[in-house]
C-alpha cells in the first residue's frame, strides 16, 4: 500500500522533485501548484513554459534537443536543488512524466496533473471523450509493421485523436488517408489551444492536405453518419472482428467460403500488418473482410468475374468499410502490373483456369510469400499437388470437416458438410516476412 505523500511545498527537500502539468498555461495552475513553483530553486521545461515564469528567481533548464543531456543535467541538479520540471497537459498523458519515473524513480517524484489538450477540444467542441481512442504520432518513428495501425483506428467507427509533430501534421495525415481511401470523415484540427491565437477547424480530409497549420495543433477524426446509417444495423459495428456467419454478407446461396473453413484459411494466411493480399475468385469477398478486420493490411486485391457475384463483394466492402480493399472485376488470368504483387493469395476459385492462376500466383509472390487455396473435389486437390511439389515451396495440406448442429424434434443432431482441403504453400526464400 502506498504511503501518502507529503504534498506541503514548505516541506520539500531534494531529491524529491515536482513534475507540473500547465494544462493550456499558466492560467490553469492551481495556488496548491502555483505554492510548490515559488519555492522552486530549479524550473525547467520547453521555452513556451519558462517564459511563463520570466521573473521567477530560480536557474532556468531548458528543454534540449539531446533529451539524454537535458535528463542527465536534470538528474544532477534535482538532487540538491529543489526543483520543478514543467510540462503540457497532464504530465502522464503521452508526456514526459513516464521517462522520468523511468529514469529516477517512483520515489523521487511527486506530480500534479492538470487538463490535457483532448479534453480541452472536447470541451470546446461540446462532445463527450470518454469513448475517444489518443494515438501519438509525436517523435515517432514504428517500424514498417507498424505503420498503419493508426489507419486502423481511423476505419474504426470511434472517434480518433492524433498528437501531432512537425513530420506528422494535419496535412500528413489527411494525405494518407486518402491514399487509404479514407475520405467520409470529420477532419478537425485545432490551433494554438488555449492561446490569443486559438482556431478550430472543421474540414473534410482534401481540404485539410492542401492546407498549413500552427506547429501547436491537434487532430481529430470523426466518423460521418447518414440519418440512414442511424437507423440500420451497422455490421462494420456489431460483427465481430473474425468470425463472422454466412448470413452477415450478402452472396449468393451456397456459394460462400464458411466462417469455420474461413478461420482455418486465414491461420494458415499467416497475415502480418502492411502486407499486400490477392483474393482470387473472392465471391461475396468474406475472406477478404475478415483478413483487413484481423490485421492492418496495406492493401487487399479482390478479383472475382461473375458480375453478380462481384456486385455481391462490392456491397460488403462498403457494408463492412473495408476501404483497402479494392475490388476488380475480372479474370485473375487478366491480372496487370500496376497492380502490386502479394505477399500472401488466397485462392477461392480458378474457374478452371487453375493452373494458369498458379503460374501467376508462383511468379509474382514475394519472398516468404504464401499461398493458400481452398478445393472441394479430388481432381482439384491432385493438380494443385502435382503443381505446387515442381515449385520452390513447401507445401502442405489440412482437411476440414465441419458438423453443424441442426434441431430434430427437441433435441439436436449433427449435420455434416462437404469435407474441404486447405491447400498452403510458402515460398522457400523466406525473405522479409519472417
Amino acid at each position: 500500500m502506498l504511503e501518502n505523500p507529503n504534498l506541503d511545498p514548505n516541506e520539500w527537500r531534494p531529491p524529491l522533485l515536482a513534475i507540473v502539468g500547465m494544462g493550456m498555461g499558466k492560467d490553469d495552475l492551481s495556488l496548491k501548484t502555483l505554492a510548490w513553483i515559488e519555492r522552486a530553486e530549479v524550473l525547467a521545461g520547453g521555452k513556451r513554459h519558462l517564459e511563463s515564469f520570466s521573473e521567477h528567481p530560480a536557474r532556468k533548464l531548458t528543454l534540449q534537443p539531446s533529451i539524454e543531456a537535458f535528463f542527465h543535467e536534470l538528474e544532477s541538479l534535482s538532487a540538491e536543488r529543489r526543483t520543478v520540471v514543467l510540462a503540457s497537459g497532464d504530465p502522464f498523458f503521452f508526456g514526459i512524466a513516464r521517462r522520468l519515473v523511468k529514469r529516477l524513480g517512483r520515489d523521487r517524484i511527486v506530480a500534479f496533473p492538470n487538463v490535457t489538450s483532448v479534453q480541452v477540444l472536447f470541451g470546446r467542441l461540446g462532445e463527450p471523450w470518454d469513448d475517444v481512442r489518443v494515438v501519438s504520432l509525436h517523435g515517432r518513428e514504428d517500424p514498417p509493421s507498424r505503420k498503419l495501425a493508426w489507419l486502423r483506428e481511423i476505419r474504426s467507427p470511434s472517434k480518433v485523436v492524433f498528437l501531432t509533430d512537425l513530420k506528422h501534421t494535419p496535412a500528413w495525415i489527411a494525405e494518407r488517408m486518402l491514399e487509404a481511401g479514407i475520405a467520409d470523415r470529420t477532419f478537425i484540427v485545432a490551433e494554438d489551444l488555449g492561446l490569443p491565437s486559438e482556431r478550430i477547424h472543421r474540414l473534410s480530409p482534401g481540404e485539410a492536405a492542401q492546407r498549413e497549420f500552427s506547429v501547436l495543433n491537434l487532430v481529430a477524426v470523426f466518423p460521418v453518419e447518414s440519418e440512414e446509417e442511424t437507423e440500420t444495423w451497422k455490421p462494420e459495428r456489431e460483427a465481430p472482428v473474425m468470425g463472422i456467419a454466412e448470413a452477415g454478407f450478402q452472396h449468393e446461396a451456397g456459394l460462400i467460403t464458411k466462417m469455420e473453413v474461413r478461420a482455418v484459411a486465414l491461420a494458415h494466411l499467416q497475415l502480418q500488418p502492411d502486407l499486400v493480399l490477392w483474393d482470387l475468385g473472392a465471391g461475396s469477398g468474406s475472406v477478404s473482410i475478415e483478413a483487413s478486420r484481423i490485421v492492418p493490411l496495406k492493401q487487399v486485391i479482390a478479383v472475382e468475374k461473375n458480375e453478380k457475384r462481384y456486385l455481391d463483394l462490392l456491397e460488403n466492402v462498403k457494408r463492412f468499410r473495408c476501404k483497402e480493399i479494392r475490388a476488380v472485376c475480372g479474370n485473375a488470368l487478366e491480372m496487370t502490373d500496376d497492380i502490386p504483387d502479394p505477399d500472401r493469395v488466397f485462392i477461392g476459385g480458378s474457374g478452371g483456369d487453375q493452373g494458369k492462376i498458379l503460374e501467376i500466383v508462383a511468379a509474382r509472390l514475394r519472398p516468404g510469400g504464401v499461398a493458400v487455396q481452398t478445393a472441394v473435389t479430388m481432381e482439384t486437390l491432385a493438380a494443385a499437388v502435382v503443381f505446387w511439389e515442381t515449385k520452390p515451396f513447401d507445401l502442405s495440406i489440412v482437411q476440414v470437416q465441419i458438423n453443424r448442429s441442426v434441431p430434430i424434434g427437441e433435441t439436436l443432431r449433427l449435420e455434416a458438410s462437404n469435407p474441404v482441403f486447405v491447400i498452403s504453400a510458402r515460398r522457400k526464400d523466406r525473405g522479409r516476412n519472417q
